[in-house]
């Protein structure tokens, strides 16, 4: 999916107008237009920084690029997770917005605690959102 498009989805998504977009990312109505038509050239870091942002997302999501994680980025994980991240984090698409998640999820006050078992959660979580 091209930037266009992506854009196009997350804001009908969103069921916002284009003048809802333009307001919430404080860019024109007229270049977001151009934008999802794909008339405009490719839009600056600042411009794509303002629309993810409005729309909840990255930039890396709008550009469909990966960003590989790394746990050291994070502060206290749980061994496992930090463990599945290490090993399996770029196979599994692992990004920053999964691990903040995945971070708060509790069962009975437990966390998983086997790399199996936090991938298992991240397979069933993207099955059931799709």
């Amino acid at each position: 999916m091209n930037l266009s498009q992506k854009i196009r989805q997350l804001r009908e998504e969103k069921e916002w107008s284009l003048n809802k977009l333009a307001e919430m990312a404080g860019v024109s109505k007229a270049y977001l237009s151009q934008l999802e038509n794909n008339v405009s050239k490719q839009p600056s870091a600042e411009v794509l920084l303002k629309i993810a942002s409005a729309l909840g997302t990255t930039i890396a999501d709008l550009l469909d690029k990966p960003v590989r994680v790394h746990a050291k980025d994070f502060g206290e994980m749980p061994d496992g997770l930090r463990e599945l991240i290490d090993k399996q984090g770029e196979i599994l698409d692992i990004r920053e917005e999964d691990v903040k998640m995945l971070m708060r999820i509790r069962y009975r006050g437990n966390q998983p605690e086997t790399p199996e078992d936090w991938e298992h959660i991240l397979r069933t979580i993207r099955i059931v959102m799709r």
